[in-house]
Parts: structure tokens; sequence; C-alpha cells
């Protein structure tokens, strides 16, 4: 049952940061993440600026739960086949499908850049990106370690040696990054021959 003494915003509370989101998301899409700003995310969701910086702080804060909800978790946690190796190619794989998606990448590369001049923001980043995505992983690393399955090593490094390449090809180099690098990566850090 509805309670009724509840405001209209607050009731509407949910039903409005979808719609936000959801402007953001199509703006970012038709004029890049640089030419979107919050006045023109609260015009195309219909809502005051008043109530996007209620919710959040800047303009890289409202993207950060875009990447969240429509990119980041269900492209980038480590999957649980059973299988460490087949499993990490697929994650790398998964990098090399995501960087080929070019909303995928106006989102990504605007927030990281966002990020280096917004503390604030770089803290939001990390706290709810890395660190719970690297704590999962790192525990999965771990099991397949003591199973023999994985290479002796600090997870957090075999995690960092396996990720950083295509994050360096996305934000640095400009390189493409496919599924064959993916998994002649994965084979160089593991120290297996490659395709083996």
């Amino acid at each position: 049952m509805t309670d009724r003494t509840q405001s209209p915003h607050k009731r509407q509370g949910p039903r409005s940061r979808d719609a936000i989101l959801q402007a953001a998301s199509e703006l970012c899409r038709e004029q890049g993440y640089a030419a979107v700003t919050m006045e023109t995310i609260a015009v195309r969701a219909k809502v005051g600026k008043p109530t996007l910086y209620r919710w959040w702080p800047s303009k890289g804060a409202v993207f950060l739960d875009v990447l969240l909800e429509q990119v980041v978790e269900p492209a980038v946690e480590l999957p649980d086949t059973g299988d460490i190796v087949h499993d990490l190619r697929s994650w790398i794989r998964g990098f090399a499908d995501l960087f080929d998606d070019l909303h995928a990448r106006q989102l990504l590369t605007g927030v990281l850049g966002a990020a280096q001049t917004d503390a604030e923001l770089a803290t939001m980043l990390r706290e709810r990106i890395q660190r719970p995505l690297q704590a999962g992983n790192r525990q999965r690393i771990s099991a397949a370690q003591v199973a023999g399955d994985l290479p002796a090593m600090d997870p957090v490094l075999l995690e960092e040696l396996l990720i950083s390449p295509p994050w360096y090809r996305l934000l640095v180099s400009g390189e493409s990054f496919t599924h064959a690098y993916a998994d002649s990566l994965v084979d160089a850090v593991l120290g297996h021959p490659q395709g083996a």
C-alpha cells in the first residue's frame, strides 16, 4: 500500500532517477560525453537541475551510475565456469567487446578523464567499481592458485598484468584490442604456449 504521506517527489524518486540516467545515456550517445551538461540532462529528463544536484554532485557522478548500470556490471566481472584459464580469456575478450562499442568507450573515457581532476568522483570510482571488482576477482584468482591452476604470484599483480594492456590501448595508444590479442595476452601472462 502506497504511503500517501510521502511527497510526490519521494514517491516518484526511482522513476525520476531512471529517467535521468536514461536521458544522460541517450545524450552521450547522441552528442558525446564532453557536450553533455547537467542542464541538458535535466531538460531531457524533464526534471529540475536541483533534482540532479540533490542526487549527484557532478555530471561525472551521473555518468558513473550510467556506467554501473549499463556497462560495468554486465561486462567486467570475472566469470566462474570452473575453468579459470577459459574464464580469464573470456574476461579479457569481454573488454575487447566493450571497447569496440562506441557508446561504452565514450562513457568510460569521459568518466575516467573527469576523475583525473575531480577527487570526489575518483573516490566514488574506486569505491563503487574498482575495489568491489578487485575483491571478487582476487578471491577467484587466489582459489585457482591454491588449486595449482594459475601461477603463484600476488593475485592483484596477476589481475593488473592482465587488465592493464587493454586500458593502455583504450586510453593511450588507440591501437585495436581484439579477441586474438586478448588470448595472446592471457597466454603471455600465464606463461602458456600461444593457443594452449
